[in-house]
């Protein structure tokens, strides 16, 4: 009887409380909007908040309270982690009011929006960029703010990210023994990454799916496709001349060599001209 009598009281209590609210979004006293409007923004509940801002933004578009209500709606879409909503509304937020006291913290709220807009590594990765562009934008920007080192970090964290999913799937097309693929991918991971920790592993990757691709190919194209192997282990002797895994790379060069006089041979028993 007595938690009927609760879960009764509980429940006329909440009635009470939605009934209240939805006569304050129909209330024509935006005084008291605007109170409640912060009231429920510092208490984390951004779903009321919002509705209320949205209201007061109609009436006070224009004057000195619409940077506040601004300021406060880009928050609400970021606390319910609508994510690229926010990032719109933190961006124009800056563009709106570029000499505001709140426009640095804005253009940095904008590029972490949509950071964490970015998606788990195995999905489409434009987010990822556009939030690298964002920090680098904010940085260049507000090149002596404090939160210059954090977005550097994250921009790191993120190109890192950006770089595991080019390697990924350069590993896939060799595991699948689809090597021109992979030599490509392998290939536009070191010129986007250059500073990659696993460079020399890559060169050597590059080597082998050169060396594997000519393998695999028609009598006719084979020499040619062993030059690649051949010139890709240069370039890898040029760039880490002191690299424990050279002469692994120098011995598939020798290899293809032999393979490539011998793919010359065999090409003039074909038509390779027709």
């Amino acid at each position: 009887m007595k938690i009927s009598s609760l879960l009764l009281l509980l429940s006329v209590i909440t009635l009470s409380g939605c009934s209240d609210y939805e006569k304050l979004l129909k209330s024509d006293d935006f005084d008291l909007k605007s109170e409640r409007a912060k009231a429920y923004y510092n208490e984390g509940d951004y779903a009321r908040a919002l509705p209320l801002l949205d209201q007061l933004l109609t009436v006070r578009m224009g004057t000195s309270e619409e940077e506040e209500i601004r300021y406060y709606i880009a928050y609400c879409y970021y606390g319910q982690s609508q994510f690229l909503i926010a990032s719109a509304l933190f961006k124009n937020f800056f563009k709106s009011f570029p000499r505001s006291y709140r426009a640095e913290e804005a253009l940095f709220q904008n590029a972490y929006s949509l950071y964490k807009a970015s998606p788990r590594i195995d999905l489409e990765q434009s987010q990822t960029i556009n939030a690298i562009n964002e920090f680098q934008y904010f940085v260049d920007t507000y090149k002596k703010s404090e939160r210059v080192a954090e977005a550097n970090e994250l921009m790191d964290e993120m190109r890192k990210k950006l770089e595991e999913k080019e390697y990924n799937s350069a590993m896939l097309y060799y595991n699948t023994e689809n090597y021109q693929a992979a030599a490509v991918t392998f290939e536009n991971l070191l010129q986007q990454f250059p500073e990659t920790s696993r460079a020399e592993d890559i060169y050597l990757l590059v080597v082998r799916s050169y060396f594997n691709y000519a393998g695999q190919s028609v009598p006719c194209k084979k020499a040619e496709r062993y030059d690649l192997s051949i010139k890709s282990c240069s370039q890898f002797g040029e760039q880490y001349p002191k690299s424990d895994l050279l002469p692994i790379a120098e011995a598939l060069r020798d290899r293809a060599k032999d393979l490539k006089e011998k793919a010359l041979k065999e090409k003039e028993n074909y038509n390779c001209d027709e």
